[in-house]
């Protein structure tokens, strides 16, 4: 029997599907190409790209990979990404969504380099908010993305292009970072994974944009794209003060999700959904899903890792980002959104003696979360308790984004890796999340679990999962 054709509206784009697709002759790089751009132009204006590649050059980089013989072999042969602004590609600016505060990119980082040596190819640099600072992704000089299931409502940031060009099947995947939820609450939001590893596995070429906890991570259609890529990246970098020896040789897995595990999910006091009874049915179903998968739920109070949330921005930790931006910013307030100028500024409130103290109560936070995983092997949450238009999050930026942070905000913090996988969607048809957290280095089971969760849920990831509309 023949596979049938890819179709150039609407195939599907994760890694096995074209690799497939290129091993039996239905594609070529240079088709997908040009299929992927005349996708982008049927969008139109969608705030997705602050820097669109050009179709010929993209598609230049398909013919070289072609005219190679040995490079079919490569890991990501013909795999089409975008990149966070905030990540450089040589020859384009980087701008981190602050127009005023563009620079031409003469390097590639290291990290993007070693995807185009695995043989991807870039299509351009992507929206996000200002300074990787916010999870609502409405904070940008280069216009607001949408969710692509309705664009009424916030694409999640701060990785907004990313998540909408992965969920709306413009790219495989994204590069993105994720300091406070960046890298998952747009995969919540877009019906794709996010998988966000503990901090450190990954080198960094400098420090987090949004303060010193944080990562690089990808967007991606399914959790086994995840597993790939991100081995890709896997390693100690001595000149990184972050870095840490394990990530030499560390690998997840695609491996069955084991027999039996216990996960903790909050109790019935710190559930918060926010009012949203579809969001907190579709949690409970995925909590369904685990316990038939061989799961046992164990619910805990929640509120010391809620408080340590709190702490990311209502605190003295804002003051990282403060000292990552505080040169440029004291001269330049006015370049940035109102909120993102707003929630900087807090930044020159604290006294060394007010970090020092905060950072002895997230000691004891990462106390108490280490007797948790000797209890059970993971934590799920809701990725977000809701989610919002973007008319409301313009009314109350700083408000919702904060609400938007409940779970994923204490994540880095407490030093551990954390994925959202696909919850479903609410009767109106948008997407929420489930977040499955481990214990620091715990990586290999949570995404060993997502995937079998993901699978479990049986929808496909992206707009191909979007509900039919009711009867």
């Amino acid at each position: 029997m023949t596979n049938s054709p890819w179709d150039r509206a609407t195939g599907a784009l994760d890694i096995a599907t074209l690799k497939a697709c290129y091993a039996d002759g239905r594609l070529t790089p240079e088709t997908l190409i040009d299929a992927i751009y005349d996708r982008i132009a049927a969008r139109g204006e969608d705030h997705v790209w602050i820097h669109l590649i050009a179709r010929e050059t993209s598609k230049a980089r398909a013919r070289a990979l072609m005219a190679d013989p040995c490079a079919v072999d490569l890991p990501l042969y013909g795999i089409p990404f975008g990149i966070k602004d905030n990540i450089d590609l040589a020859g384009l600016p980087t701008t981190a969504a602050v127009r005023a505060w563009a620079r031409m990119a003469d390097t590639t980082s290291p990290l993007v380099q070693t995807l185009l040596d695995a043989g991807a190819i870039p299509i351009g640099k992507q929206n996000q908010d200002q300074l990787g600072m916010g999870v609502v992704g409405v904070r940008s000089d280069y216009g607001i993305p949408q969710c692509c299931f309705d664009s009424r409502y916030i694409s999640g940031g701060s990785t907004s292009g990313g998540g909408v060009s992965v969920g709306a099947g413009l790219v495989s995947f994204a590069v993105a970072n994720d300091a406070a939820g960046s890298g998952r609450v747009p995969a919540a939001l877009n019906n794709i994974v996010g998988y966000k590893p503990t901090p450190g596995l990954i080198p960094r070429a400098r420090a987090s944009l949004a303060g010193m906890v944080g990562t690089e991570n990808f967007l991606t259609l399914t959790m086994a794209d995840s597993v790939l890529l991100t081995n890709l990246w896997f390693a100690y970098e001595p000149s990184d003060p972050f870095s840490k020896p394990q990530a030499d040789g560390f690998r997840i897995t695609t491996n069955p999700a084991p027999d039996t595990f216990r996960f903790a999910i909050p109790d019935e006091a710190t559930l918060d959904t926010d009012g949203d009874g579809d969001s907190e049915r579709l949690f409970r179903e995925n909590v369904a899903r685990l316990c038939a998968l061989g799961g046992t739920a164990v619910p805990i109070d929640m509120t010391p890792y809620l408080t340590a949330a709190r702490m990311l921005y209502d605190g003295p930790f804002i003051a990282q980002r403060y000292a990552n931006f505080g040169d440029k910013f004291d001269g330049d307030e006015d370049a940035l959104c109102p909120a993102t100028r707003e929630i900087l500024s807090w930044g020159r409130n604290y006294t060394a003696r007010d970090v020092f103290k905060a950072q002895y109560v997230i000691a004891g936070y990462k106390q108490q979360i280490r007797a948790l995983f000797k209890d059970v092997d993971l934590l799920v949450t809701p990725t977000s308790p809701s989610t919002y238009t973007i008319e409301a999050v313009l009314a109350d930026n700083i408000a919702l984004n904060a609400r938007m942070g409940t779970y994923t905000n204490f994540v880095n913090l407490l030093d551990l890796p954390a994925v959202s996988i696909p919850a479903g969607f609410r009767k109106d048809g948008i997407p929420l999340g489930t977040m499955l957290i481990g214990p620091s280095l715990g990586d290999d089971l949570i995404c060993r679990i997502g995937g079998a969760l993901h699978a479990a849920l049986g929808i496909a990831p992206g707009i191909a999962g979007r509900p039919a509309p009711a009867a």
